[in-house]
């Protein structure tokens, strides 16, 4: 199942959202997390309880250092999310400024006109495509019980897709999103969804720590996340080659090209000193970044970035309005 490339843009109508975000608050006096949690619910009023979690719990089960997780409704802008760090402030007197802890980011496609199997379509090319090279790639259906992957394994596009654990550094997530908050979605609200997540010290690689480095960086430089590739045709990458690498390239991987991410093969390459011939680097191999069986699918991480700096540009609005 796939969709042709330029077909995407005109199918789709496409969006980056913040999916969550976890902060880190210090407090001037220790109090019990309830209490921040029951003043974030009064302040919010939308009938949730914010999970609260208290960092440096002691006597009484008082805590000054807790981790706070924001929903999309309440991370949708850097205004919505001072609002509620200034009631805190208020109330609890905030000693220095919230810093991140985690953030998710997710990429939607919503089908233009007619959806079912076009959707499902639409998540088979991000799982297959996604340039996800981490580790514990699976999926995850009803019954939660993980199918761990190989290469010659193919990805079922009515089943989530894992790369990484959740205390990764980095975490990605592919998926036909039909439900939210454990309530289904109108029909119209289904979509093929891409997302990683980002923990502290991957969003430290970038810069950020608070909530200003976020707005002034933006999320632009986040689009390496979500990389999309496509295979080269085998005849492309056999043209030229001897007898013993075109068999190898057109039978030894015809079973292992399912999935850009797990993928095997092309991913180091052999150097030599063009004066004199010899092998560089002791004749080990140089790892690659991306296998060069593939090639970049420009229109998926064209739509990455133009999401993305969407995304950006209305932070940064936010953050302006603030000062």
């Amino acid at each position: 199942m796939s969709i042709p490339i330029r077909s995407v843009r005109s199918a789709f109508r496409t969006e980056a959202v913040v999916d969550w975000m976890t902060l880190e608050i210090e407090v001037e006096r220790p109090t019990q997390f309830q209490w921040i949690q029951d003043t974030l619910t009064v302040h919010y009023g939308d009938g949730g309880r914010p999970y609260v979690d208290a960092l440096d719990a002691g006597a009484g089960h008082s805590a000054t250092r807790f981790k706070v997780r924001l929903n999309d409704q309440h991370c949708r802008s850097l205004s919505i999310i001072y609002a509620a760090l200034d009631t805190l402030d208020r109330k609890y007197k905030l000693v220095r400024p919230a810093t991140i802890d985690t953030l998710e980011v997710a990429l939607d496609f919503y089908s233009n006109g007619a959806r079912g199997d076009k959707v499902l379509n639409m998540v088979a090319r991000l799982q297959t495509s996604l340039a996800a090279y981490g580790r514990s790639h699976r999926q995850v259906g009803a019954n939660r019980r993980p199918v761990f992957l190989d290469s010659s394994d193919k990805l079922d596009p009515r089943v989530t897709f894992y790369v990484n654990n959740k205390n990764d550094p980095v975490a990605w997530r592919v998926y036909h999103k039909t439900v939210d908050r454990k309530q289904d979605l109108p029909p119209d609200q289904h979509r093929a969804r891409a997302e990683f997540t980002l923990r502290t010290n991957e969003l430290r690689k970038h810069g950020i720590y608070t909530l200003e480095d976020l707005g002034e960086n933006g999320f632009s430089s986040f689009g390496e996340y979500l990389h999309f590739r496509q295979f080269h045709p085998v005849h492309d990458l056999i043209f030229g080659k001897d007898k013993v690498i075109t068999y190898a390239l057109a039978h030894g991987t015809r079973h292992d090209r399912n999935a850009i991410a797990l993928y095997p093969f092309g991913r180091y390459r052999y150097r030599k000193d063009m004066r004199t011939r010899q092998p560089r680097n002791a004749g080990r191999p140089e790892p690659l970044k991306h296998s060069s069986h593939t090639l970049a699918d420009k229109e998926l991480n064209h739509i990455v970035r133009d999401r993305l700096h969407d995304l950006s540009q209305r932070f940064l609005k936010k953050l302006e309005a603030k000062q």
